[in-house]
Protein backbone atom coordinates (compact mmCIF):
# COMPACT_ATOMS: atom_id res chain seq x y z
CA UNK A 1 0.00 0.00 0.00
CA UNK A 2 2.71 2.36 0.43
CA UNK A 3 4.55 1.55 -2.57
CA UNK A 4 1.27 2.32 -4.08
CA UNK A 5 0.64 5.53 -2.76
CA UNK A 6 4.14 6.66 -3.95
CA UNK A 7 3.34 6.28 -7.78
CA UNK A 8 0.16 7.49 -7.08
CA UNK A 9 1.53 10.82 -4.88
CA UNK A 10 4.09 10.71 -8.32
CA UNK A 11 1.47 10.67 -10.67
CA UNK A 12 -0.57 13.70 -9.02
CA UNK A 13 1.99 16.15 -8.46
CA UNK A 14 2.91 14.96 -12.00
CA UNK A 15 -0.89 15.53 -13.58
CA UNK A 16 -1.14 18.89 -11.06
CA UNK A 17 1.21 20.80 -13.91
CA UNK A 18 2.14 22.98 -10.75
CA UNK A 19 5.11 20.72 -9.82
CA UNK A 20 8.68 21.31 -11.79
CA UNK A 21 10.74 17.89 -13.07
CA UNK A 22 12.89 18.72 -9.95
CA UNK A 23 9.97 19.16 -7.56
CA UNK A 24 8.39 15.71 -8.66
CA UNK A 25 12.26 14.20 -8.68
CA UNK A 26 12.81 15.47 -4.74
CA UNK A 27 9.18 14.32 -4.07
CA UNK A 28 9.35 10.76 -5.17
CA UNK A 29 12.69 10.75 -3.89
CA UNK A 30 11.35 11.89 -0.26
CA UNK A 31 8.88 9.53 -0.46
CA UNK A 32 11.06 6.41 -1.53
CA UNK A 33 13.49 7.24 1.69
CA UNK A 34 10.18 7.68 3.79
CA UNK A 35 8.87 3.94 2.65
CA UNK A 36 12.32 2.21 2.87
CA UNK A 37 12.49 3.74 6.41
CA UNK A 38 8.57 2.35 7.79
CA UNK A 39 8.16 -1.71 7.94
CA UNK A 40 4.62 -1.38 6.25
CA UNK A 41 4.35 -5.55 6.65
CA UNK A 42 2.75 -4.99 3.16
CA UNK A 43 4.09 -6.93 0.11
CA UNK A 44 4.47 -5.68 -2.93
CA UNK A 45 2.51 -7.17 -5.87
CA UNK A 46 4.51 -10.32 -7.07
CA UNK A 47 3.26 -9.92 -10.95
CA UNK A 48 3.07 -6.73 -13.79
CA UNK A 49 -0.60 -7.70 -13.66
CA UNK A 50 -1.19 -7.40 -10.15
CA UNK A 51 0.66 -3.92 -9.94
CA UNK A 52 -1.88 -2.41 -12.72
CA UNK A 53 -4.87 -3.77 -11.05
CA UNK A 54 -3.09 -2.21 -7.58
CA UNK A 55 -2.16 1.16 -9.00
CA UNK A 56 -5.55 1.36 -11.31
CA UNK A 57 -7.97 0.46 -8.42
CA UNK A 58 -6.43 3.42 -6.23
CA UNK A 59 -6.33 6.15 -8.19
CA UNK A 60 -7.70 9.62 -7.00
CA UNK A 61 -10.62 11.10 -9.13
CA UNK A 62 -8.02 13.99 -10.30
CA UNK A 63 -5.73 11.52 -11.75
CA UNK A 64 -8.52 9.22 -13.20
CA UNK A 65 -9.52 12.50 -15.43
CA UNK A 66 -6.42 13.32 -16.35
CA UNK A 67 -5.68 9.88 -17.41
CA UNK A 68 -8.60 9.95 -19.48
CA UNK A 69 -8.14 12.93 -21.18
CA UNK A 70 -4.31 11.71 -21.50
CA UNK A 71 -3.90 10.27 -25.38
CA UNK A 72 -1.96 6.87 -25.18
CA UNK A 73 1.18 8.29 -27.29
CA UNK A 74 1.55 11.09 -24.45
CA UNK A 75 2.08 8.58 -21.56
CA UNK A 76 5.76 9.49 -22.01
CA UNK A 77 5.16 12.46 -20.41
CA UNK A 78 5.44 11.03 -17.21
CA UNK A 79 7.74 8.76 -17.71
CA UNK A 80 9.90 11.03 -15.05
CA UNK A 81 7.23 11.19 -11.97
CA UNK A 82 4.79 8.41 -12.31
CA UNK A 83 6.68 6.12 -13.82
CA UNK A 84 9.57 7.19 -11.59
CA UNK A 85 7.24 6.18 -8.64
CA UNK A 86 6.82 2.83 -9.94
CA UNK A 87 10.14 1.93 -10.63
CA UNK A 88 11.45 2.98 -7.84
CA UNK A 89 8.54 2.08 -5.73
CA UNK A 90 7.86 -1.32 -7.01
CA UNK A 91 11.76 -2.27 -6.97
CA UNK A 92 12.06 -2.93 -10.64
CA UNK A 93 15.48 -2.23 -10.57
CA UNK A 94 15.85 -5.53 -9.09
CA UNK A 95 17.24 -7.77 -12.05
CA UNK A 96 15.29 -10.16 -9.79
CA UNK A 97 12.12 -8.22 -9.75
CA UNK A 98 9.05 -10.69 -10.29
CA UNK A 99 6.95 -7.87 -11.69
CA UNK A 100 9.80 -6.59 -13.52
CA UNK A 101 10.09 -10.26 -15.33
CA UNK A 102 6.23 -10.65 -15.26
CA UNK A 103 5.95 -7.82 -17.45
CA UNK A 104 9.07 -8.99 -19.69
CA UNK A 105 6.97 -12.22 -20.11
CA UNK A 106 4.10 -10.33 -21.37
CA UNK A 107 6.01 -9.31 -24.06
CA UNK A 108 7.84 -12.62 -25.05
CA UNK A 109 10.87 -11.31 -23.21
CA UNK A 110 13.01 -12.59 -20.37
CA UNK A 111 13.76 -9.68 -19.05
CA UNK A 112 13.72 -5.98 -20.02
CA UNK A 113 14.68 -2.39 -18.42
CA UNK A 114 12.65 -1.01 -15.99
CA UNK A 115 11.98 1.54 -17.88
CA UNK A 116 10.09 -0.77 -19.98
CA UNK A 117 8.17 -2.52 -17.42
CA UNK A 118 7.08 0.91 -16.06
CA UNK A 119 5.87 1.97 -19.30
CA UNK A 120 3.55 -1.44 -19.62
CA UNK A 121 2.26 -0.63 -16.27
CA UNK A 122 1.44 2.66 -16.85
CA UNK A 123 0.19 1.87 -20.47
CA UNK A 124 -2.39 -0.57 -18.86
CA UNK A 125 -3.65 1.25 -16.12
CA UNK A 126 -4.14 3.86 -18.98
CA UNK A 127 -6.22 1.30 -20.57
CA UNK A 128 -8.25 0.09 -17.49
CA UNK A 129 -8.92 3.53 -16.36
CA UNK A 130 -10.18 4.62 -20.52
CA UNK A 131 -12.07 1.34 -21.10
CA UNK A 132 -9.83 -0.06 -23.61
Amino acid sequence: MVKNIIALATLTLAISGCATYQKVQNQVTKSVQETEAVDSGESLPSTCQEAIELIASTLDEESLKTLKETKKEDLAMFHFSWGMGIRNGYGLWSKKSPIRLSCAKRIGKKDIHPDNASGIIMEEVWRIVNGI
